[in-house]
């Protein structure tokens, strides 16, 4: 802790004037493609179904356009900022709820040998760790690890202060501190709530703090060479303006893993837990919306929080590399434990799914999927597939 301190003193404090050297890199993701999706699930001996044909974006990779620029300091400090907006590329409308720069907004100081602080609304430090331990980096929907591990899930907290130190040159350690994470929040069975379900949405910073959907998250990765291992722990803290007062406990979830890449295949593996909660999974199929009958309190939602719920969550994964080509494959296992959902309602959930990617250029690749999930959203009976065919440019 003392570190962490003196570490921020030493980012904000130690600004030198010197000559500026300024940077600023445009760059962007246009991925779109043709996918079908089926769900079914039976209820009372009845099978209810749902399908989609139709154009997908962002599969592969969210279709993005950011502004990336540094400002040098001198003494090797810097100025960073990001400003990353996420779209459809199928309609043109804006993603994450229609924010401006939704998937990243951010300034912050860096040294490159002594970490990065950085302020605004990013990712939270599971996804951003697990990112190279996924063979789907976070892409592909549901094949992605954020199926199973809900706070890897590419989870965007806003207002955060984060800190990342460069402990050693393989050795990142980083925390951070959401003062209003702007997450959509279920709270079932809190308060006056006790026969259903009650939501409320925080919207920016609250007058009073505590009415605000906080969180912390803190991670830990070291990268040598062919090696990669990750540790990351998430915790959220429910607002107290809700029926009946803030929700206590309230949702944990941890996660560790790793890759080692022995150049003719890159084996990942990960492990986790949750505890009083959930962080949103990923929905059936990937980048379409259609109507599900899977009930799952969480998805379409930033957190569920639901006292005495757990859930255990793995992953094994490998990547392939081929010339100009590569194969994903993964497994996953999700497995609720405790009494706080009957067990006659939940199952656990298997997704299996496969991926081959070809470059025609270091800017474009061909990719063509294909993801099965069983009990899917750890919903009984319910099924999942999606297959399709798309490109990605990145300029």
């Amino acid at each position: 802790m003392k570190k962490i301190i003196a570490i921020s003193a030493l980012l904000v404090c130690h600004l030198t004037s010197v000559q500026a050297q300024d940077s600023l890199t445009v760059y962007g993701i246009i991925d779109i493609g043709l996918q079908y999706a089926t769900v079914n699930q039976t209820r009372d001996h009845v099978i209810q179904s749902n399908q989609f044909f139709g154009i997908s974006s962002g599969v592969q990779s969210g279709s993005r356009f950011g502004l990336r620029g540094t400002h040098a300091m001198g003494s090797g400090f810097e100025t960073v900022f990001t400003l990353e907006n996420g779209f459809n590329a199928g309609t043109g409308e804006a993603q994450q709820g229609g924010r401006l720069f939704g998937r990243q907004s951010t300034v912050g100081i860096k040294h490159n040998d002594i970490g990065q602080l950085d302020v605004g609304r990013q990712i939270n430090l599971a996804s951003n760790y697990f990112l190279p331990i996924d063979p789907f980096i976070e892409g592909f929907g549901q094949a992605n690890i954020g199926a199973s591990f809900g706070s890897a899930n590419t989870v965007r907290y806003s207002n955060m202060v984060m800190l990342q130190a460069q402990a050693t040159k393989a050795l990142t350690i980083g925390a951070g501190y959401s003062f209003a994470t702007e997450l959509t929040g279920i709270y079932a069975n809190n308060g006056l709530c006790s026969s259903g379900i009650c939501q409320a949405i925080n919207q920016s910073s609250q007058f009073q703090t505590n009415n605000n959907l906080r969180a912390l998250t803190l991670g830990a990765k070291y990268a040598n060479g062919p090696l990669l291992l990750a540790v990351a722990y998430d915790q959220l803290w429910g607002p107290d303006n809700i029926p009946n007062g803030p929700p206590k406990p309230n949702p944990t979830a941890w996660l560790a893993g790793g890759a080692y890449d022995f150049r003719v295949i890159k084996i990942s593996f990960a492990y986790g837990q949750s505890r009083n909660g959930t962080w949103n999974g990923q929905p059936v199929g990937a980048g379409t919306t259609p109507t599900s009958p899977l009930s799952d309190g969480s998805l379409g939602s930033g957190a569920l929080f639901l006292a005495g719920a757990a859930a255990s969550s793995m992953m094994l994964g490998m990547t392939v590399p081929i010339g100009e080509a590569s194969i994903l494959a993964s497994v996953q296992r999700l497995q609720q434990q405790g009494d706080a959902v009957p067990s006659t309602l939940t199952g656990p959930q298997m997704v299996y799914s496969a991926a081959y990617l070809y470059n025609f250029s270091r800017r474009t690749n061909l990719y063509t999927y294909a993801s099965y999930g069983n009990n899917y959203a750890a919903v009984r009976t319910a099924q999942s597939t999606v297959v399709g065919v798309g490109i990605r440019h990145q300029f």
